[in-house]
């Protein structure tokens, strides 16, 4: 039996490149002779320059969320890519991760005990903010931090005294959220270049390349570099020298723009600085996560919404 399955929907259906917006087509095979309208549960993979990024296995065709949702399709769009987005986290997120203002000037420090919080999120999703909230909870020992882009989540990161696990991104949402709801927590608000943020998001919403392990570290770096120069892609590499990433490497539609040096919570522009430093080395790891082009097309809102409801 073929299925024919659409791309996600157009953001304006009259739209002129509408008549490109193929149709996909799966085959699902069957035993049994089945009815059309039957419900059957079936699985589905999503492919990309020869990458199997996601597989969906379903009974209805979506998962439980959408099936329920009231949001847009757009918002269904990006439910769908992070219910089926790989669970499997190889790393170990600390909050130093997201780098800290470019300019070192902060945009907003404050005490939630004096501040509406709620009404803090809301503005800055109104105002399509893209950069970094972190926070300081006292009363539950932790520290955390949420990557925002134009306004909507593109990454977080929760750590506290007693959790020795790395929570997922949504998790990590939610339990940052109540920490801000206390009263006894403090936040730092403040912007990042949009390239930046978008590349670093690959980390939490993008999609890890497999590895070859039989590549030493500098030819897998080198051939992982190049592919993402031939087709394009946004992304970032990770350096590693022991089990913690030290160099952060953005990369904008194949090029390699900048990079962010962790223990040293430095910015730096010259990516062919960074690119050098690792190649001198012969131990360590390289990881590469790059963002799939559907999740940055106008069928798609990008990213958790940052007040209110779930995505």
């Amino acid at each position: 039996m073929v299925v024919g399955s659409g791309l996600p929907p157009l953001a304006d259906p009259n739209d002129e490149d509408a008549a490109n917006h193929h149709v996909l087509k799966a085959f699902l095979p069957s035993t049994e002779p089945l009815k059309i309208g039957q419900t059957v549960p079936a699985t589905f993979v999503c492919m990309h320059n020869n990458r199997a990024l996601m597989t969906f296995a379903f009974m209805l065709g979506t998962t439980e969320r959408v099936q329920l949702s009231t949001e847009s399709d757009q918002d269904n769009a990006f439910a769908i890519w992070v219910d089926s987005y790989p669970t499997s986290q190889r790393l170990r997120r600390a909050i130093d991760l997201i780098m800290p203002a470019v300019s070192g000037k902060l945009y907003l420090e404050l005490n939630c005990s004096t501040a509406d919080s709620s009404k803090l999120l809301s503005e800055l999703e109104l105002a399509n903010f893209t950069g970094c909230v972190k926070a300081r909870s006292e009363e539950q020992k932790s520290r955390s931090a949420m990557l925002l882009y134009e306004g909507r989540v593109a990454g977080a990161i929760y750590g506290r005294k007693d959790a020795q696990e790395t929570f997922a991104v949504e998790k990590a949402i939610s339990l940052i959220k109540g920490d801000i709801a206390g009263a006894d927590t403090f936040l730092q608000v403040y912007e990042l270049p949009q390239d930046v943020v978008l590349a670093m998001s690959a980390l939490f919403l993008g999609c890890p390349l497999a590895k070859d392990e039989s590549k030493a570290m500098l030819d897998y770096f080198d051939t992982t570099l190049m592919s993402i120069s031939l087709t394009g892609e946004t992304g970032c590499l990770t350096y590693s020298e022991d089990s913690s990433p030290d160099i952060l490497i953005f990369i904008n539609k194949g090029t390699p723009f900048g990079g962010y040096k962790i223990a040293e919570q430095e910015y730096i522009e010259n990516a062919e600085t960074l690119l050098s430093e690792i190649r001198k080395n012969e131990k360590g790891s390289i990881e590469a996560h790059i963002l799939p082009e559907h999740l940055l097309s106008e069928a798609m809102t990008f990213g958790y919404k940052l007040h209110g409801s779930k995505a």
